[in-house]
C-alpha cells in the first residue's frame, strides 16, 4: 500500500510538472550563488565547536565571499587564556547583517545585541567590524557586573583588550570594597 501511495504521489508531481509552465526570464546580475532559509549552522578550530548560529534567511556570493542574512544570531566560545576568554560564551543577535569573508569585513544593523556568560549585556543600533576594530557610531548601551554606562559611540578591539565608548560618555562603576 505504502508504495503504491509513493508511485501515485510520484506520478502526480510528474504530470503537475509535465503541464507547468517555465519561465525563462534571466536572473539579476547580483543574485545570489546560495540562497537558504532557516540556516544553522557551527564553525569548528582543532575539533570543536567555536561559534554557532542561526539565520531566517542568508544569501551567499562566492566572489568575495559576501554573505547577506537576516534575524541572524550566533554564540562563540573565545579562545582559553584571551583576554575575551574572561566574557564567557558570547551571544549576539541583530536583524541583518552583511560582510565579507575573505576580507573579514561586516555589518550588523537593525538593533545589534551582546549578551556574555559573564552577565554583559550590550545593545546598539548598528555596527562595523573590520577584522580587528568593532566600531559603531548609534547609542550604545551596556551593563553587567559592577557597572552600566551609554555612549553614543563605540571603538573596541576584536580581541577584547580595548573597549571604549565615545560622545557623552555617562555611567556607573561600582568600585569592589579595599580590604
Amino acid at each position: 500500500m505504502r508504495s503504491q501511495l509513493a508511485i501515485a504521489v510520484v506520478f502526480g508531481l510528474a504530470v503537475a510538472c509535465e503541464s507547468a509552465t517555465v519561465s525563462h526570464t534571466s536572473t539579476p546580475v547580483d543574485a545570489p550563488d546560495l540562497s537558504l532559509q532557516g540556516v544553522a549552522f557551527a564553525r569548528l578550530s582543532e575539533g570543536r565547536v567555536v561559534a554557532r548560529g542561526t539565520a531566517e534567511h542568508l544569501d551567499y556570493r562566492r566572489a568575495g565571499g559576501r554573505l547577506v542574512a537576516t534575524a541572524g544570531a550566533a554564540s562563540m566560545e573565545p579562545q582559553p587564556g584571551t583576554t575575551l576568554a574572561s566574557f564567557g560564551t558570547l551571544h549576539v543577535t541583530a536583524p541583518h547583517a552583511d560582510g565579507e569573508i575573505a576580507n573579514r569585513r561586516g555589518t550588523a544593523w537593525g538593533g545589534v545585541d551582546l549578551d556574555t556568560g559573564r552577565g554583559d549585556r550590550g545593545s546598539t543600533e548598528a555596527v562595523e567590524y573590520d577584522g580587528v576594530v568593532l566600531r559603531s557610531e548609534k547609542k550604545v548601551i551596556a551593563h553587567g557586573p559592577g557597572y552600566r554606562v551609554e555612549g553614543n559611540g563605540l571603538i573596541a578591539q576584536a580581541d577584547g583588550s580595548s573597549v571604549r565608548l565615545t560622545n557623552r560618555v555617562t555611567g556607573q562603576m561600582q568600585m569592589e570594597a579595599q580590604r
